[in-house]
């Protein structure tokens, strides 16, 4: 039955006027993952620095969903029905001059029109600040009617209560208090998912927020509903090359991987402070007299992390390149296997972390066990005393000052590589390079570093980085020779 508020109103239009609105929204690769999470994930954070498309991302969905309305191109979750909204940011003047302008005005130059037509809206109360309303009353393509509530999270975590929403947005960072109760609000109407969602920079470090979500899963991996992405200015295409070199020079220095990169600073500092520059490189065919070895740093426990990087040695010219990498939790032993198969050759040596060794729960044998006799993957044990780490830290630097340690990355490129031929980028090891830091006494956190482990342990390893002929002419008939476990 179509509420009688929308008898004036024709629904053909009504997606015709917002269908419009879609011409002007070409996702990027990052944003469309985002989108597609929500299929799995009903708590979504999109993490990014400025300009980098995360909030217009949010608010293009929220209209979608809001309406019942979806381009050709959709791929995410899809409402059946008119569903109840929420979106807040810092203050009621925040959430009136970015949320409720994104979806109902637009860009006053007019390069960006409201993503909601007017004709969508049916109704609207105001709050007590100039031009900003409190509650929407929205068109939907079912016959009924969406509302959507516009909140501040200053108005703390009490206005959130009473209340209960199938889709949330919460843009900039929210007090931890905020979001959970924010997240209890979403609770399932009639067997249909319920989402939170929230689109920010990293303008406080590492928060309870942020943690909730980055020390839960990789990155672009959905885990107990869980998924966060993060996106820098390189993933924007639209944001022109002069326009981001204008913006570096005006940001300052501490705040450039947070506002460029999204990433959080972890801790009192970073390890790594080196410009990327110095070191990332655009993936290259790797020449055969180059020699290859990869760290890998598995897990005993079923859900567990592993993490594996592979480095090639350019040995005339001892340049260490990072070329391919793997991170990934809730696999079995055999599929981790499988996996890490596709970046290395099958004669490739790995260095793998000896506390690894422990009882598997999917094979009841040691891990290592497993990896080398059931799945033929040629292991070395690690060299993991607590003096090793700082040891390689400190050759990562030497390397760096003399040139000779690279890591292959393209900002939009994806991960992996094959096994024989072109990397295309070490993702999950840069995520973690960019977030490895120490504590107020100096320690490493040990937090999100399966990848960074991976490449100590391969770091270390080197003497054992072989080419593809020297392995088999060590090796043929005699595998099984002392040193290997």
């Amino acid at each position: 039955m179509v509420d009688p508020l929308l008898d004036s109103y024709s629904a053909d239009k009504l997606a015709e006027n917002l269908l419009r609105q879609f011409v002007f929204y070409e996702p990027t690769p990052k944003q469309k993952a985002f989108h597609n999470a929500g299929i799995k994930a009903g708590e979504r954070l999109f993490l990014g620095g400025n300009r980098t498309g995360k909030t217009n991302a949010v608010c293009m969905e929220m209209a979608m969903h809001l309406t019942g309305t979806y381009p050709e191109w959709w791929e995410g979750y899809r409402f059946s029905r008119p569903i109840n909204a929420i979106s807040a940011s810092i203050s009621l003047k925040d959430t009136r001059d970015i949320l409720q302008k994104k979806l109902f005005v637009g860009d006053t130059d007019g390069s960006m029109p409201p993503i909601l037509h007017e004709s969508y809206i049916i109704g609207k109360t105001h709050t007590t600040i100039a031009g900003a309303w409190d509650t929407v009353q929205i068109a939907h393509s079912s016959g009924g009617v969406s509302e959507l509530k516009f909140k501040a999270f200053q108005q703390g975590e009490s206005s959130f209560q009473g209340v209960k929403a199938d889709f949330i947005h919460l843009d900039e960072l929210p007090n931890f208090k905020v979001y959970q109760e924010a997240l209890i609000r979403t609770t399932a109407f009639d067997q249909e998912k319920t989402f939170l969602v929230v689109s920010m920079w990293p303008e406080r470090g590492k928060d309870d927020l942020i943690s909730h979500f980055l020390d839960h899963a990789p990155e672009g991996e959905t885990r107990d509903g869980r998924f966060y992405i993060m996106a820098s200015w390189a993933d924007n295409p639209y944001l022109k090359d002069e326009e981001r070199e204008r913006l570096r020079k005006s940001v300052p220095g501490w705040q450039l991987e947070a506002r460029e990169h999204g990433i959080p600073v972890f801790g009192q500092g970073k390890v790594f402070t080196m410009k990327e520059a110095d070191l990332f490189v655009e993936p290259f065919e790797i020449p055969k007299h180059f020699a290859r070895v990869y760290g890998l740093d598995p897990s005993s426990s079923s859900g567990g992390t592993w993490g594996c990087v592979v480095l090639a040695h350019d040995r005339d010219k001892d340049i260490v390149y990072a070329v391919a990498d793997y991170k990934l939790s809730n696999a079995t032993p055999t599929e981790h296997a499988a996996n890490i198969s596709h970046i290395i050759p099958d004669w490739c040596t790995g260095m793998v972390d000896p506390a690894g060794a422990g009882e598997n729960m999917h094979t009841k044998e040691k891990t290592i066990d497993f990896l080398k006799e059931r799945s033929g993957l040629h292991l070395v044990k690690a060299n993991k005393a607590n003096h090793a780490k700082e040891a390689m830290i400190d050759e990562i630097y030497e390397r760096v000052r003399g040139d000779r340690f690279k890591i292959f990355w393209m900002d939009t490129g994806s991960p992996g590589t094959d096994a024989s031929g072109k990397g295309r980028g070490c993702r999950h090891l840069v995520t973690e390079w960019r977030q490895y830091a120490r504590d107020e006494n100096g320690l490493i956190l040990k937090k999100n570093d399966h990848c960074i482990d991976g490449l100590f342990y391969a770091l270390n390893g080197l003497p054992n980085a072989r080419t593809e002929t020297q392995f088999y002419q060590e090796n043929t008939g005699r595998w099984g020779d002392a040193g290997y476990v």
